[in-house]
């Protein structure tokens, strides 16, 4: 959050690989929930699952929604009010991104043309990743939890290569699409399956991961500018710092 904080302030150039970050994190705990309650009760109860999600995300997200429209229909001039509402039905339908990605938006080359609810597009994959993946982790889950972890390697290397390929040949639609992020969500999922204290692991590989991982996501938000062609196999390195941190929690050097 800080990060994407600090990029919107102009003090750092690649702050948008906070969102980068969410996805790795989210990833894992939305997994390891999942996984923690398939292997107690053998079974997952998808109506407590969306319940706990929309608890967790519809009341903050309805407020700002409303409050921020009703703030631009008072401030803007009437000609701008169309778009203020086709805004806010794609919010409202969590369909943002790709609604940003077909107006292009270019979130790293905003301007002063900014829609007022462009920070929607990464809440409404990270909706769609809800609606999602708990089936795809049950499908799997049928045939063991082997399975499972092989599916969803599959998944990041599927969409870690549309990520790279489409980044190229469109990358306003690469940076908004589910399809081009799952990678990142996949990477963090990923880890639920390592073994924490892995025999062949002692606690100085774990520091040094750490480490590691803060070097790379400190060396991603300088060395990344607006003009980086990301996601792609740039976002890579925000990942894999994420990765590294989350997999080594528990073992981080006290300075």
């Amino acid at each position: 959050v800080i990060l994407v904080i600090v990029y919107h302030a102009d003090f750092i150039p690649g702050g948008f690989i906070g969102v980068d970050i969410f996805y790795v994190i989210s990833g894992y705990l939305i997994t390891n929930l999942i996984i923690k309650e398939i292997s107690i009760k053998g079974s997952l109860s998808l109506s407590n699952f969306y319940h706990r999600r929309i608890k967790r995300l519809l009341p903050a997200s309805a407020l700002v929604l409303l409050a921020t429209a009703l703030t631009c229909y008072i401030l803007l001039p009437p000609m701008d009010r169309y778009q203020l509402g086709k805004d806010v039905i794609a919010v409202s339908l969590l369909l943002s991104n790709y609604a940003f990605a077909i107006w292009e938006n270019d979130y790293q080359n905003l301007g002063e043309a900014a829609s007022p609810f462009i920070h929607y597009w990464s809440l409404a994959i990270e909706e769609q990743f809800y609606l999602i993946w708990p089936f795809f982790i049950l499908i799997f889950a049928k045939l063991g939890m082997k399975a499972v972890k092989i599916a969803i390697l599959t998944l990041f290397v599927i969409s870690l290569a549309f990520s790279i390929i489409q980044t190229s040949d469109s990358p306003i639609f690469s940076f908004y699409s589910l399809h081009t992020r799952a990678w990142e969500l996949a990477a963090g999922a990923l880890i639920v399956f390592i073994p924490k204290n892995h025999p062949a692991l002692n606690k100085l590989i774990y520091k040094l991961c750490a480490i590691s991982g803060a070097l790379l996501i400190i060396w991603a938000a300088y060395i990344l500018t607006p003009e980086s062609v990301f996601p792609g196999y740039l976002a890579l390195i925000p990942v894999l710092g994420s990765f590294l941190l989350i997999t080594s929690i528990g073992d981080w050097p006290v300075f």
